[in-house]
């Protein structure tokens, strides 16, 4: 004999079933849940996961390495590209300095591995001062007096300029 349900339990579990306007409801609310939250992670990919996005985002442009010449045209350039960089991906502010120093080879990366523990003590420490630093090691005074003078006696043939 086949079993019978009651009508009590038949009715309770027909209450519990969605109608179609509320499952339509509950879809456009996903919905609009799932558009804000692509809309965040857009304003602020360092906050997905652990910013390796971010990074690999900058390493796609494949940015110049800075070796730590004593030439200030490299040095401001390799900043430029940075600063130019960082303004394109809307790079968070906090993370410019982690991400190039990677970008740091041989002379300026021993420079870092020294000078960067203390630098960083700074609680203020951040892009523009390590901008300055860099200025500071591989422009040093020496260089900016020999640009100087050969800016002074610059010559063009027998006139100077």
């Amino acid at each position: 004999m086949p079993l019978r349900r009651s009508t009590e339990s038949q009715s309770a579990r027909e209450d519990d079933i969605p109608t179609n306007a509320e499952l339509a409801q509950a879809v456009r609310q996903l919905a609009q849940l799932t558009q804000a939250i692509g809309d965040r992670m857009l304003q602020n990919p360092q906050r997905n996961g652990n910013g390796n996005d971010m990074a690999k985002l900058v390493a796609g442009r494949n940015p110049l390495i800075f070796l730590g010449q004593e030439d200030p045209l490299v040095l401001e350039e390799w900043m430029r590209v940075f600063d130019k960089l960082f303004d394109a991906l809307n790079y968070p502010t906090e993370r410019h300095v982690d991400i190039s120093i990677y970008y740091l080879q041989q002379r300026a990366d021993i420079w870092w591995a020294a000078a960067g523990p203390t630098l960083r003590q700074s609680p203020a420490f951040g892009w523009e001062d390590f901008k300055d630093a860099l200025r500071e090691k591989f422009y040093p005074e020496h260089v900016r007096t020999a640009k100087y003078d050969e800016f002074l006696h610059l010559r063009q043939g027998n006139r100077s300029v």
